[in-house]
Protein backbone atom coordinates (compact mmCIF):
# COMPACT_ATOMS: atom_id res chain seq x y z
CA UNK A 1 0.00 0.00 0.00
CA UNK A 2 1.28 3.15 -0.64
CA UNK A 3 1.09 12.32 -2.94
CA UNK A 4 -0.36 24.60 -1.86
CA UNK A 5 2.20 23.59 0.90
CA UNK A 6 1.75 25.26 4.57
CA UNK A 7 5.04 27.05 4.48
CA UNK A 8 4.09 28.44 8.37
CA UNK A 9 4.65 24.79 9.26
CA UNK A 10 8.14 24.53 7.70
CA UNK A 11 9.84 27.34 9.68
CA UNK A 12 8.38 26.30 12.75
CA UNK A 13 11.63 25.33 15.55
CA UNK A 14 11.13 21.63 17.19
CA UNK A 15 9.45 23.40 20.09
CA UNK A 16 6.21 22.61 22.47
CA UNK A 17 4.62 25.76 23.77
CA UNK A 18 2.52 23.01 26.30
CA UNK A 19 3.08 19.64 27.68
CA UNK A 20 -0.25 17.35 27.50
CA UNK A 21 -0.19 15.14 30.59
CA UNK A 22 -2.00 11.65 29.96
CA UNK A 23 -2.42 8.56 32.42
CA UNK A 24 -3.32 5.04 31.53
CA UNK A 25 -4.71 2.74 33.54
CA UNK A 26 -4.99 -1.31 33.07
CA UNK A 27 -6.26 -3.72 34.03
CA UNK A 28 -5.24 -7.34 32.92
CA UNK A 29 -7.32 -9.83 34.43
CA UNK A 30 -5.32 -13.02 34.26
CA UNK A 31 -1.93 -11.47 34.35
CA UNK A 32 0.66 -13.22 37.23
CA UNK A 33 2.48 -10.83 38.55
CA UNK A 34 5.63 -11.30 36.98
CA UNK A 35 5.31 -9.07 34.06
CA UNK A 36 6.15 -5.88 33.60
CA UNK A 37 4.79 -3.39 30.64
CA UNK A 38 6.60 -1.00 28.46
CA UNK A 39 5.11 1.86 27.09
CA UNK A 40 7.23 3.33 24.17
CA UNK A 41 6.50 7.10 23.14
CA UNK A 42 7.13 10.16 22.51
CA UNK A 43 7.77 12.96 25.33
CA UNK A 44 6.93 16.77 25.15
CA UNK A 45 9.98 16.96 23.39
CA UNK A 46 9.53 14.75 20.70
CA UNK A 47 12.32 12.31 21.74
CA UNK A 48 11.58 8.54 21.74
CA UNK A 49 11.43 7.57 25.48
CA UNK A 50 10.30 3.95 27.30
CA UNK A 51 8.44 3.90 30.80
CA UNK A 52 7.91 0.90 32.50
CA UNK A 53 5.37 -0.87 35.01
CA UNK A 54 4.82 -3.45 36.72
CA UNK A 55 1.90 -5.50 37.05
CA UNK A 56 0.42 -5.71 40.12
CA UNK A 57 -2.76 -8.32 40.57
CA UNK A 58 -3.26 -7.34 36.61
CA UNK A 59 -3.10 -4.14 37.11
CA UNK A 60 -0.43 -1.22 36.27
CA UNK A 61 -0.64 2.73 35.45
CA UNK A 62 1.72 5.65 33.77
CA UNK A 63 1.69 8.84 33.90
CA UNK A 64 3.27 11.39 32.00
CA UNK A 65 3.70 13.74 29.50
CA UNK A 66 3.69 13.93 25.49
CA UNK A 67 3.45 16.47 23.08
CA UNK A 68 0.29 16.00 19.87
CA UNK A 69 -0.97 12.68 18.66
CA UNK A 70 1.95 9.98 18.37
CA UNK A 71 2.14 6.48 17.59
CA UNK A 72 2.66 4.32 20.64
CA UNK A 73 3.17 1.03 21.83
CA UNK A 74 2.55 -0.66 24.78
CA UNK A 75 4.22 -4.49 24.99
CA UNK A 76 4.21 -6.78 28.03
CA UNK A 77 7.16 -9.11 28.84
CA UNK A 78 8.48 -11.21 31.93
CA UNK A 79 10.79 -9.51 34.23
CA UNK A 80 12.40 -12.87 34.36
CA UNK A 81 14.33 -14.41 31.36
CA UNK A 82 12.99 -17.73 30.23
CA UNK A 83 15.94 -20.52 31.65
CA UNK A 84 14.69 -22.14 28.84
CA UNK A 85 15.19 -19.92 26.13
CA UNK A 86 11.64 -20.73 24.25
CA UNK A 87 10.81 -18.92 21.18
CA UNK A 88 7.74 -16.23 22.19
CA UNK A 89 5.82 -14.37 19.70
CA UNK A 90 5.83 -10.35 20.85
CA UNK A 91 3.11 -8.99 22.98
CA UNK A 92 2.38 -5.91 21.97
CA UNK A 93 0.15 -3.20 20.33
CA UNK A 94 0.27 -0.06 18.50
CA UNK A 95 -2.00 3.07 19.59
CA UNK A 96 -1.92 6.55 19.60
CA UNK A 97 -1.39 8.61 22.82
CA UNK A 98 -1.80 12.13 23.50
CA UNK A 99 -3.45 13.94 26.59
CA UNK A 100 -5.94 12.29 28.53
CA UNK A 101 -7.03 9.25 30.12
CA UNK A 102 -6.75 5.85 28.50
CA UNK A 103 -8.37 2.46 29.27
CA UNK A 104 -6.42 -1.04 28.95
CA UNK A 105 -8.60 -3.76 29.31
CA UNK A 106 -7.87 -7.55 28.78
CA UNK A 107 -7.09 -11.13 30.08
CA UNK A 108 -3.43 -12.34 29.42
CA UNK A 109 -2.65 -10.43 26.79
CA UNK A 110 -1.61 -6.89 25.31
CA UNK A 111 -1.97 -7.55 21.86
CA UNK A 112 -6.02 -8.65 22.39
CA UNK A 113 -6.73 -5.74 25.01
CA UNK A 114 -8.70 -3.05 24.16
CA UNK A 115 -7.26 0.44 24.38
CA UNK A 116 -9.05 3.23 24.77
CA UNK A 117 -8.96 7.06 25.26
CA UNK A 118 -8.54 10.14 23.39
CA UNK A 119 -9.29 11.30 20.07
CA UNK A 120 -6.31 10.39 17.91
CA UNK A 121 -6.68 6.64 19.89
CA UNK A 122 -10.26 6.27 18.73
CA UNK A 123 -9.61 7.69 14.89
CA UNK A 124 -7.33 4.50 14.83
CA UNK A 125 -9.53 2.02 16.34
CA UNK A 126 -11.85 3.18 13.72
CA UNK A 127 -9.28 2.94 10.58
CA UNK A 128 -8.27 -0.33 11.90
CA UNK A 129 -11.50 -1.83 11.84
CA UNK A 130 -12.31 -0.99 8.55
CA UNK A 131 -8.87 -2.66 7.34
CA UNK A 132 -8.90 -5.41 9.51
CA UNK A 133 -10.58 -7.58 6.95
CA UNK A 134 -8.78 -6.33 4.22
CA UNK A 135 -5.13 -6.81 5.80
CA UNK A 136 -6.04 -10.38 7.05
CA UNK A 137 -7.07 -10.87 3.78
CA UNK A 138 -3.71 -9.41 2.11
CA UNK A 139 -1.67 -11.90 4.71
CA UNK A 140 -3.08 -14.99 3.60
CA UNK A 141 -2.04 -14.24 -0.18
CA UNK A 142 1.34 -12.97 1.33
CA UNK A 143 1.70 -16.33 2.39
CA UNK A 144 0.53 -18.06 -0.12
CA UNK A 145 3.00 -16.36 -2.45
CA UNK A 146 6.09 -16.84 -0.51
CA UNK A 147 5.09 -20.63 0.03
CA UNK A 148 4.73 -20.13 -4.36
CA UNK A 149 8.13 -18.68 -4.77
CA UNK A 150 10.30 -21.23 -2.53
CA UNK A 151 8.17 -24.01 -4.60
CA UNK A 152 9.17 -22.46 -7.76
CA UNK A 153 5.30 -22.56 -8.68
CA UNK A 154 5.21 -19.22 -11.44
CA UNK A 155 1.28 -20.66 -11.96
CA UNK A 156 0.56 -19.96 -8.71
CA UNK A 157 2.66 -17.00 -7.85
CA UNK A 158 0.85 -15.75 -11.28
CA UNK A 159 -2.77 -16.39 -9.58
CA UNK A 160 -1.93 -14.63 -5.83
CA UNK A 161 -0.99 -11.03 -7.99
CA UNK A 162 -3.79 -11.74 -9.70
CA UNK A 163 -6.41 -12.12 -6.94
CA UNK A 164 -4.27 -9.38 -5.19
CA UNK A 165 -4.81 -6.75 -7.70
CA UNK A 166 -8.40 -6.21 -7.14
CA UNK A 167 -7.40 -6.15 -2.87
CA UNK A 168 -4.94 -3.22 -3.15
CA UNK A 169 -7.51 -1.40 -4.91
CA UNK A 170 -9.90 -1.76 -2.27
CA UNK A 171 -7.11 -1.24 0.17
CA UNK A 172 -6.03 2.04 -1.13
CA UNK A 173 -9.56 3.19 -1.70
CA UNK A 174 -10.49 2.66 2.23
CA UNK A 175 -6.91 4.42 2.61
CA UNK A 176 -7.74 7.43 0.78
CA UNK A 177 -11.29 7.43 1.95
CA UNK A 178 -10.14 8.04 5.65
CA UNK A 179 -7.45 10.46 4.80
CA UNK A 180 -9.44 13.07 3.26
CA UNK A 181 -12.75 11.87 5.77
CA UNK A 182 -10.21 12.96 8.68
CA UNK A 183 -8.16 15.62 7.94
CA UNK A 184 -7.63 16.93 11.84
CA UNK A 185 -6.08 13.50 13.01
CA UNK A 186 -2.89 12.48 13.80
CA UNK A 187 -3.81 9.34 12.19
CA UNK A 188 -4.28 10.65 8.78
CA UNK A 189 -0.91 12.87 8.74
CA UNK A 190 0.78 9.23 9.65
CA UNK A 191 -0.60 7.95 7.36
CA UNK A 192 0.07 10.28 4.69
CA UNK A 193 3.54 10.32 6.07
CA UNK A 194 4.13 6.34 5.27
CA UNK A 195 1.59 5.77 2.90
CA UNK A 196 2.03 8.39 0.35
CA UNK A 197 5.63 10.17 0.71
CA UNK A 198 8.12 7.41 -0.46
CA UNK A 199 8.07 9.16 -3.47
CA UNK A 200 6.37 12.60 -3.64
CA UNK A 201 5.57 13.70 -7.21
CA UNK A 202 3.92 17.16 -6.51
CA UNK A 203 0.51 16.11 -8.95
CA UNK A 204 0.13 12.77 -7.00
CA UNK A 205 1.15 13.77 -2.98
CA UNK A 206 -0.56 17.53 -3.25
CA UNK A 207 -4.07 16.21 -2.53
CA UNK A 208 -3.15 14.34 0.44
CA UNK A 209 -0.65 16.59 2.15
CA UNK A 210 -2.73 20.15 1.27
CA UNK A 211 -5.88 17.78 3.24
CA UNK A 212 -3.92 17.81 6.36
CA UNK A 213 -4.86 20.47 8.77
CA UNK A 214 -2.69 23.10 10.51
CA UNK A 215 -2.96 21.34 13.92
CA UNK A 216 -1.50 18.19 12.63
CA UNK A 217 1.13 19.86 10.90
CA UNK A 218 2.27 21.70 14.22
CA UNK A 219 3.28 18.32 15.52
CA UNK A 220 6.67 16.69 15.30
CA UNK A 221 5.71 14.32 12.24
CA UNK A 222 4.04 17.56 10.68
CA UNK A 223 7.34 19.10 11.00
CA UNK A 224 9.40 16.00 9.73
CA UNK A 225 6.54 15.52 6.56
CA UNK A 226 6.87 19.38 5.51
CA UNK A 227 10.61 19.47 6.02
CA UNK A 228 10.66 16.36 3.47
CA UNK A 229 8.25 18.01 0.98
CA UNK A 230 10.46 21.14 0.66
CA UNK A 231 13.08 18.98 -0.39
CA UNK A 232 11.04 17.01 -2.72
CA UNK A 233 10.20 20.60 -4.31
CA UNK A 234 14.14 20.87 -4.87
CA UNK A 235 14.35 17.87 -7.42
CA UNK A 236 10.49 18.70 -9.10
CA UNK A 237 10.02 19.68 -12.54
CA UNK A 238 11.26 23.30 -13.97
CA UNK A 239 14.16 23.40 -11.07
CA UNK A 240 17.66 22.99 -12.52
CA UNK A 241 19.81 20.43 -11.23
CA UNK A 242 23.47 19.98 -10.32
CA UNK A 243 25.73 18.29 -8.21
CA UNK A 244 29.32 16.94 -7.51
CA UNK A 245 30.19 13.59 -6.42
CA UNK A 246 33.09 11.00 -7.33
CA UNK A 247 32.59 8.69 -10.03
CA UNK A 248 33.33 5.02 -10.50
CA UNK A 249 37.35 5.65 -11.15
CA UNK A 250 37.61 7.97 -8.34
CA UNK A 251 37.79 11.00 -10.08
CA UNK A 252 35.49 13.99 -9.30
CA UNK A 253 32.04 14.29 -11.46
CA UNK A 254 30.00 17.62 -11.76
CA UNK A 255 26.40 17.08 -13.88
CA UNK A 256 26.79 20.49 -15.25
CA UNK A 257 29.47 19.31 -17.27
CA UNK A 258 26.94 17.38 -19.26
CA UNK A 259 25.82 20.69 -20.49
CA UNK A 260 23.84 20.86 -23.78
CA UNK A 261 22.93 17.13 -23.84
CA UNK A 262 19.59 15.43 -22.67
CA UNK A 263 20.83 13.80 -19.07
CA UNK A 264 18.96 10.92 -17.32
CA UNK A 265 19.79 11.44 -13.78
CA UNK A 266 18.87 7.89 -12.33
CA UNK A 267 19.15 7.13 -8.24
CA UNK A 268 19.91 3.29 -8.00
CA UNK A 269 21.42 0.38 -5.78
CA UNK A 270 22.81 -2.89 -6.57
CA UNK A 271 20.20 -4.54 -3.67
CA UNK A 272 17.29 -2.64 -5.80
CA UNK A 273 15.36 -5.38 -7.95
CA UNK A 274 12.90 -2.83 -9.44
CA UNK A 275 15.84 -0.99 -10.06
CA UNK A 276 18.02 -3.57 -11.47
CA UNK A 277 14.43 -4.42 -13.76
CA UNK A 278 14.58 -0.74 -15.32
CA UNK A 279 17.98 -1.65 -16.18
CA UNK A 280 17.67 -3.11 -19.90
CA UNK A 281 15.10 0.06 -20.58
CA UNK A 282 17.82 1.94 -19.23
CA UNK A 283 20.33 0.25 -22.07
CA UNK A 284 17.90 0.32 -25.05
CA UNK A 285 17.17 3.90 -24.34
CA UNK A 286 20.80 4.69 -24.07
CA UNK A 287 22.09 2.87 -27.36
CA UNK A 288 19.47 4.80 -29.25
CA UNK A 289 20.11 8.15 -28.31
CA UNK A 290 23.60 8.53 -26.74
CA UNK A 291 24.62 10.01 -30.13
CA UNK A 292 22.27 12.43 -30.19
CA UNK A 293 23.35 14.24 -27.53
CA UNK A 294 21.64 12.52 -24.50
CA UNK A 295 23.56 10.80 -21.26
CA UNK A 296 22.84 8.64 -18.46
CA UNK A 297 24.35 9.30 -14.97
CA UNK A 298 23.76 6.59 -12.65
CA UNK A 299 23.91 7.68 -9.05
CA UNK A 300 24.25 4.33 -6.71
CA UNK A 301 22.89 4.49 -3.13
CA UNK A 302 25.11 1.46 -2.25
CA UNK A 303 27.89 1.12 0.87
CA UNK A 304 30.40 -0.85 -0.85
CA UNK A 305 32.27 -0.07 -3.78
CA UNK A 306 32.29 -3.66 -4.99
CA UNK A 307 28.38 -4.28 -4.97
CA UNK A 308 28.27 -1.10 -6.43
CA UNK A 309 30.60 -2.04 -9.20
CA UNK A 310 29.80 -5.80 -9.78
CA UNK A 311 25.81 -4.67 -10.89
CA UNK A 312 27.28 -2.27 -13.20
CA UNK A 313 29.08 -4.80 -14.87
CA UNK A 314 26.07 -7.29 -14.36
CA UNK A 315 24.13 -5.13 -15.89
CA UNK A 316 26.10 -3.97 -18.81
CA UNK A 317 25.49 -0.26 -18.15
CA UNK A 318 27.95 1.86 -20.24
CA UNK A 319 27.07 5.26 -18.64
CA UNK A 320 28.57 7.27 -15.67
CA UNK A 321 28.28 6.53 -12.66
CA UNK A 322 28.81 7.84 -9.45
CA UNK A 323 28.56 7.45 -5.69
CA UNK A 324 29.63 8.41 -2.28
CA UNK A 325 29.02 4.89 -1.27
CA UNK A 326 26.80 6.14 1.85
CA UNK A 327 23.33 4.47 0.66
CA UNK A 328 20.66 6.60 1.17
CA UNK A 329 22.60 9.31 3.46
CA UNK A 330 23.91 9.77 -0.27
CA UNK A 331 24.44 13.56 -0.33
CA UNK A 332 22.14 14.01 -3.04
CA UNK A 333 18.89 11.72 -1.65
CA UNK A 334 19.26 13.66 1.85
CA UNK A 335 19.37 16.75 -0.31
CA UNK A 336 16.71 16.49 -2.46
CA UNK A 337 14.51 13.98 0.43
CA UNK A 338 15.13 10.61 -1.44
CA UNK A 339 14.12 7.61 0.75
CA UNK A 340 13.06 5.23 -1.93
CA UNK A 341 14.40 4.14 -5.10
CA UNK A 342 14.03 3.75 -8.15
CA UNK A 343 13.55 7.47 -9.15
CA UNK A 344 14.76 9.17 -11.86
CA UNK A 345 14.90 12.95 -13.35
CA UNK A 346 15.02 14.15 -17.06
CA UNK A 347 17.28 17.42 -17.61
CA UNK A 348 17.62 19.33 -20.27
CA UNK A 349 20.39 20.43 -22.17
CA UNK A 350 20.11 23.60 -19.68
CA UNK A 351 20.02 21.68 -16.83
CA UNK A 352 16.17 22.12 -15.82
CA UNK A 353 14.41 18.66 -14.71
CA UNK A 354 11.74 18.40 -17.57
CA UNK A 355 10.29 15.04 -16.67
CA UNK A 356 10.69 12.48 -13.76
CA UNK A 357 10.42 9.19 -12.93
CA UNK A 358 10.36 7.77 -16.61
CA UNK A 359 9.76 3.77 -16.43
CA UNK A 360 9.75 1.23 -19.49
CA UNK A 361 9.40 2.32 -22.25
CA UNK A 362 8.74 6.12 -21.07
CA UNK A 363 11.99 7.24 -21.69
CA UNK A 364 12.53 6.43 -25.36
CA UNK A 365 9.02 7.40 -26.11
CA UNK A 366 10.25 10.97 -24.23
CA UNK A 367 13.63 11.02 -25.81
CA UNK A 368 11.87 9.97 -29.41
CA UNK A 369 9.83 13.36 -28.66
CA UNK A 370 12.10 15.53 -28.06
CA UNK A 371 15.31 14.22 -29.80
CA UNK A 372 14.65 14.75 -33.95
Amino acid sequence: MKKIILTIMCVLPFVVLAQDKFEISGNLSKTVNDKLVVLSYKNSLGKDKNDTAVVNNGKFIFKGETAFGNRSYLALIPLKKDSLKRNTQPDYQAFYLEKGMYRVTGTDSLATAKITGAEAQTDFLLYTSLMDTMVAHYRVLTNRYLKARSAKDEAAMKQVQVEGRPLGVRMNAALDSFIFSHPDSYVSLDLVASEKAAVIDPKVFDPYYNSLSKRVMASFSGQKLAAKYQKAMQLSIGKTLDFTQTDDKGNEFKLSSLRGKYVLVDLWASWCAPCRAENPNLLKAYNTFKDKKFEIVGISLDETKAAWLNAVAQDKMPWAQVSDLKGFKNEVAVKFGITAIPQNVLIDPQGMIIAKNLRGEDLTEQLSALIK
